[in-house]
């Protein structure tokens, strides 16, 4: 049985994510309850076009959410709104279902620990987000199966910025693309994003060594927290537990999308 989340440690990352969002974003509108993030050249990233809900004032209803969402993102082919506040989210949870919008939570991890066992990451190193364009194209399009979205999640995955850098770390397996990890990191915190482990890992160990790597290049720099946002599957939070992270909360996203797929994944930055 996994540890309960530990709320008082969630701070840490969810600072670093809000520097994040205004870093990679091309517009950013205050209000009432956190802000309002636009990147007006990727308009179907809907991570990096999402209205942020920061701090819950009582008496928060969905429905003025809703209302807020459809001002503030008209235009957008989707809507999308993230909470960051924990108390507050459940109770907008069935409202939002009820209205037709996705729903989804995901855990957030916090490297606390060493590993249970030693991780050889030698097999891994650092690339140029460049040189694995392919994997993440194939990769990306393999979850996301309309290509204008893939096409503009890979360009938001690879965009630079002097406070929000993304380094990248690579296994191969011949000359192919096994594993790869993506990690945001700058003054206040580093975030694994876009893990991913491709088929040609299998039986190798090219997952975790590469999510080590990269921890080990965010250590070097000292910048913590180090954390990562995950499904909220017991397989997938037990691969970061063996790895030394520990559930501290969870944040919320609802989605409404300009299509209607039976699930909307999420890719973060």
């Amino acid at each position: 049985m996994s540890a309960p989340p530990r709320p008082g440690l969630l701070e840490g990352p969810l600072r670093f994510q809000r520097h994040l969002d205004r870093c990679l974003a091309t517009r950013v509108g205050e209000t009432p309850w956190g802000a309002v993030i636009h990147r007006d050249d990727l308009p179907r990233v809907w991570d990096l076009n999402v209205v942020l809900v920061e701090r819950a004032p009582p008496g928060l209803y969905a429905t003025a959410l809703m209302a807020r969402a459809e001002r503030l993102q008209a235009g957008l082919p989707q809507r999308a709104i993230r909470v960051d506040h924990e108390e507050a989210a459940p109770d907008l949870v069935p409202h939002f279902a009820a209205a037709g919008w996705k729903v989804q939570r995901t855990v957030v991890m916090v490297l606390r620990r060493g590993p249970t066992k030693l991780i050889d990451s030698s097999a891994v190193a650092e690339v140029g987000v460049d040189q694995i364009q392919s994997a993440r194209e194939a990769a990306i399009g393999h979850i996301y199966r309309d290509h204008e979205i893939a096409a503009q999640l890979v360009a938001a995955g690879a965009i630079q910025h002097p406070e929000a850098r993304v380094r990248a770390f690579a296994a191969m397996v011949g000359r192919e693309v096994a594993a790869y990890c993506l990690l945001r990191i700058g003054d206040g915190g580093s975030k694994l994003v876009e893990v991913q482990a491709l088929p040609l890992s299998q039986g190798h160990s090219l997952g975790r060594a590469t999510i080590w790597a990269a921890v080990l290049a965010a250590r070097r720099e000292r910048a913590k927290p180090i954390f990562v946002e995950c499904r909220d599957e017991q397989w997938e939070k037990a691969v970061y537990r063996r790895l030394g992270f520990d559930e501290v909360g969870a944040v919320y996203r609802f989605i409404r999308p300009w299509t209607e797929p039976e699930s909307v994944p999420i890719l973060q930055y």
